[in-house]
């Protein structure tokens, strides 16, 4: 099957940690009876226009390491405060993408795509045209959140849902929420988690088993809002005053100099570790070596670093933002109250007494059994069978 991989955001020059996770499974998927090709519209904010020389604003092919071609192009947002012009440009530089991509690849069997907002949304029109059958999976956040889309933004999503031959977002939390704002639809919408490559993340004899350490806990992501890491450090402050623990933070973004300010403020220099952004090895080599991932969000649609901590064997301190009420079940880890940091300090004890009590081989066999690789694209297949 040719197959045409459209995410709305993808790794770029500028942002090369921006969707890497949608490179991953396009990956899967071209080993797996698809024959892929991935085509990326990347709209940068104004703010990004002094850094325009890195940016790609003509149709560009290369050939991915993980075995497929890849289409993309970008630009700079004209319309930042004028939502009808900020849309209209999203639609010309997909249509525009998508329309080369025709004419290099052919024409394709079906499309998957990676988030409505803006290649669905973008695109719904064409596909339509050409009678060629598309598929959405969610993961935009906006869906757990109050008012997360404008209401030309809603209007554009039901038309493209309306269209769309099958809906899927990433966890029940999500899926549950997509039915309620779109009722008409629940009949379409799934939930296919995402994948995990248990092959690449698993334990390795870093792991730290000695009671003589420090109780190391890691925290992974972008530095921005709804992450909360501040929150997280002023429960990681407060666990402190009695326990020998450390936190590793691995990411960054905007708020990296309040963080650092934060942490000299309550004097944990020498406690927090601020790592920067990690290539996917040396990831897990730092969560190999921690003994509990925290994850302190106040929204997460599924928490693709919860997956991945236990896929090696980690338990997990965890927030009640959506995702990781799905992913993490008994003997697994910790839930916890988002946007409480004496409930996550608490959580963060609780994990320090009971850690003996989390068996690595059983979080490993549970990650394996609902979110290998194996059971995503059996997943797709099947969706795809309604094509």
């Amino acid at each position: 099957m040719n197959l045409f991989i459209l995410p709305s955001w993808y790794p770029t020059k500028l942002y090369p940690e921006s969707g890497t996770f949608f490179r991953e499974w396009a990956s899967l998927l071209n080993q797996n009876e698809f024959d892929v090709k991935v085509i990326n519209a990347t709209i940068h904010s104004l703010w990004d226009f002094p850094k325009i020389t890195k940016i790609s604003k003509s149709p560009f092919q290369f050939e991915d390491i993980l075995g497929f071609p890849t289409l993309q192009i970008e630009a700079i947002n004209l319309s930042p405060k004028y939502e009808s012009g900020a849309m209209a440009q999203q639609e010309k530089i997909w249509n525009k993408i998508f329309q080369e991509g025709i004419d290099r690849f052919g024409r394709p069997d079906s499309v998957l795509i990676y988030s409505s907002v803006w290649a669905g949304v973008s695109l719904v029109n064409t596909l339509q045209k050409l009678n060629i059958p598309f598929g959405v999976t969610e993961h935009m956040k906006e869906f757990l959140l109050p008012n997360g889309f404008t209401l030309n933004q809603m209007k554009a999503i039901n038309y493209c849902y309306d269209k769309a031959t099958f809906i899927s977002g990433t966890s029940s939390a999500l899926t549950n929420k997509m039915k309620s704002l779109f009722p008409k639809f629940k009949n379409k919408i799934t939930t296919i988690p995402n994948p995990i490559d248990t092959n690449i993340f698993k334990p390795h004899k870093e792991f730290l088993q000695s009671s003589n350490l420090p109780f190391r806990f890691i925290a992974c992501g972008l530095f921005r809002e709804e992450k909360e890491f501040p929150l997280l450090l002023k429960a990681f402050h407060q666990l402190s005053q009695s326990n020998d623990c450390t936190l590793t933070l691995v990411g960054k973004g905007q708020f990296e100099p309040l963080l650092k300010s934060i942490v000299k403020e309550l004097n944990l220099e020498s406690r927090v570790t601020f790592t920067g952004y990690l290539s996917q090895r040396d990831w897990i080599k730092q969560l190999c070596q921690s003994h509990a991932l925290v994850l302190s969000s106040s929204v997460e649609t599924f928490g693709m670093v919860v997956v991945e901590a236990m896929a090696c064997g980690i338990p997990v301190v965890a927030t009640r933002c959506g995702g990781p009420e799905y992913t993490i079940k008994n003997n697994l880890g910790i839930l916890v109250e988002p946007l409480n940091f004496k409930s996550l300090a608490n959580g963060m004890q609780k994990m320090i007494h009971e850690y003996s009590q989390f068996d690595p081989k059983f979080i490993r066999e549970d990650v394996k059994n609902r979110f290998s690789t194996t059971v995503h694209t059996q997943s797709i297949k099947k969706l795809f069978r309604t094509f």
